[in-house]
């Protein structure tokens, strides 16, 4: 098994995805908050790039539910933004959400050419290594970055996962996000550039939720013919 891993989605563009599993990571706080719908009884999460894509598939079938952000904002006329904490279960249970974020959601976009992809989160970042070892398929990961660039949380719950995956090959990138991940503690990725956009915002408490270890044994998987996401519980 090879594990490589993408700084930025745009990298995706000089990597061979076919017959591998991508795992796309937005800890602040994309994959987290879809994570935390999905958990909460959201019956899907489909992912669009543009505000007016999420618009037009609502316009459609007005059941959906929107979710997303602008500058870490919700998109007027949404019904969620991009918090973890949004999502009672009283509010999203059986409903499908379209989610349309700054990184998150154009990350996923762009690894469409992977076999399978994976969300993962710092949340349930070892039932994502689980799923990748279960399966023996090589894989890469996606660090959804920061609005298009380096971000420090993705790059290291990359290298936490790679650690927990365990493969015997990786690339010097991989091996890069490893030592990132031993030199900072979980809780100093709330000093990040993102993170401190965030807190700058007052959202705290999102960071204290996204940045929690290891909560959930299920990982999203996206079906490839529908392109909705689910839960997939590991073990």
């Amino acid at each position: 098994m090879h594990v490589d891993l993408t700084f930025t989605p745009a990298e995706l563009t000089h990597c061979a995805l076919a017959g591998k599993v991508a795992v796309v990571i937005d800890v602040f706080r994309f994959t987290t908050a879809a994570q935390a719908a999905l958990e909460a009884g959201a019956a899907g999460v489909f992912v669009v790039r543009e505000i007016e894509e999420a618009l037009s598939m609502r316009s459609n079938d007005p059941s959906l539910l929107l979710a997303g952000e602008r500058h870490a904002l919700k998109v007027p006329g949404f019904d969620f933004g991009n918090s973890p904490l949004e999502f009672p279960p009283e509010d999203v249970r059986g409903r499908k959400i379209v989610w349309c974020t700054t990184n998150g959601t154009n990350a996923v976009t762009m690894a469409q050419q992977a076999d399978q992809v994976i969300l993962a989160s710092l949340r349930s970042a070892k039932a994502a290594a689980q799923y990748v070892r279960d399966r023996g398929l090589d894989c890469v990961l996606v660090p959804a970055g920061l609005r298009g660039r380096y971000s420090l949380e993705d790059t290291w719950c990359a290298g936490y996962i790679a650690r927990e995956i365990g493969a015997s090959h990786v690339s010097d990138s991989v091996q890069t996000a490893l030592i990132v991940s031993e030199c900072f503690a979980v809780n100093d990725l709330r000093h990040s550039e993102h993170g401190r956009v965030l807190s700058g915002l007052g959202l705290d408490a999102d960071l204290d939720y996204c940045l929690e270890l290891d909560r959930s044994s299920a990982v999203i998987l996206q079906d490839k013919e529908s392109g909705w996401c689910s839960l997939s519980h590991v073990g």
